[in-house]
């Protein structure tokens, strides 16, 4: 890819992740209206729903640091570990991580991202039984 439509295709992803930010920002700051976005059939509460959110926050704030080459490899594994070391962050990964799975259907980063999430979350109930 040439130079200019690297940069291009980041800014396009900046762009994209503060469309997606702000938004789970509002969420969060308004559980009322976070309450419409629970998926049907899911058993759970609006509080639980906003901590969920704020950790989809941290998840995609990881993912655009992998596009954008700023966590790649073990730099990546390290981080996605230590999001998976909060509760909070397992809870999520676990209500979510197949939806994130069938959203990367076509794109390479996004699978690349997802197996290394799984994997630091398997890895950590592994070690963890008792955890989630």
């Amino acid at each position: 890819m040439a130079p200019r439509q690297l940069h291009q295709r980041q800014r396009n992803e900046v762009a994209v992740a503060r469309l997606q930010h702000d938004w789970l920002t509002h969420l969060t700051r308004h559980p009322d209206l976070a309450k419409q976005w629970i998926p049907e059939g899911m058993d759970m509460g609006e509080e639980e729903f906003v901590q969920l959110l704020n950790a989809n926050q941290q998840a995609c704030a990881l993912g655009l640091r992998n596009r954008l080459g700023l966590a790649r490899g073990e730099r990546l594994a390290f981080m996605a570990e230590t999001f998976m070391k909060q509760e909070v962050g397992r809870r999520y990964w676990k209500a979510f991580g197949g939806y994130r799975q069938d959203e990367s259907v076509g794109d390479g980063w996004a699978r690349r991202f997802n197996r290394c999430m799984d994997d630091a979350c398997v890895a950590h109930l592994e070690t963890d039984p008792v955890g989630v």
